[in-house]
């Protein structure tokens, strides 16, 4: 009976052994498991940073992208005179009205839009929003650059008689100053033109606003002269889109 006894106490003893090792044991598996936890959760936040990051490279890409040509504004270029500005859109198109040619002011290029009728003599006509360019005419004097003012002041002072004498109105000169167009002296005298009877008068309008450019082209040529007036219905903001525009080759 006494080896029986033995036989059971070892057997005992060995299954106690095995239950203590095995308790021993899992504390130490508690740990890898947090840390693969550990590591699959960084792994998935890098995963969802990831389209932030590629968000941000490509908003850096597209910063650096080339901006797309502006496209450039048809031109007037009038060939006599060098002078080139820009041809405004509808209702302006290209060409300076015959009607402004006369024995003082020779036009080589230009633009017009109609601004309305107006009656002269009790006979309708056309009235023009006009930009015009040509070489300045013989019968103004002109020795250099000392004269530009002179000269603009008296061409601002000859269109008067010429292009608004038919209806009744008064001009204004608003500033004169000297200025430089592509790098070459020149002088700008700005006016305006306002009507006394425009409902009697056919017009539809209040008032113009008008430029003159006189632009020296160095010794031996003739200088070259820009001649705008608007009437407030076309908007005379386009009277600072042309002078901006002007330039001299």
């Amino acid at each position: 009976m006494l080896w029986l006894l033995t036989s059971v106490t070892t057997a005992v003893l060995v299954v106690i052994a095995l239950f203590v090792r095995d308790i021993a044991r899992e504390p130490g598996a508690a740990p890898a498991a947090a840390l693969s936890a550990e590591t699959h959760s960084t792994a998935t936040r890098a995963a969802a940073a990831s389209p932030a990051a590629h968000s941000v490279a490509a908003s850096a890409a597209a910063g650096k992208a080339k901006p797309l040509p502006v496209a450039a504004q048809p031109q007037v270029t009038d060939t006599t005179s060098g002078l080139s500005y820009q041809l405004l859109g509808t209702p302006w198109h290209a060409g300076c009205p015959s009607t402004l040619s006369t024995p003082m002011f020779s036009w080589t290029a230009g633009e017009n839009a109609v601004a309305g009728q107006v009656l002269i003599g009790g006979s309708s006509f056309p009235w023009h929003g006009n930009a015009c360019s040509g070489d300045l005419q013989q019968q103004f004097s002109y020795t250099g650059p000392a004269d530009l003012q002179a000269t603009a002041t008296s061409l601002t002072t000859a269109l008067d008689p010429a292009y608004y004498s038919g209806i009744q109105h008064h001009t204004a000169v608003t500033s004169s100053s000297a200025l430089q167009v592509s790098g070459h002296q020149a002088w700008e005298v700005r006016f305006t033109v306002s009507y006394d009877d425009d409902a009697g008068q056919g017009v539809t309008w209040s008032s113009e606003l008008g430029a003159v450019v006189v632009v020296d082209r160095g010794t031996g040529q003739q200088p070259a002269v820009f001649y705008v007036s608007v009437p407030d219905n076309l908007g005379t903001s386009a009277v600072g889109t042309l002078l901006g525009s002007l330039q001299l080759s």
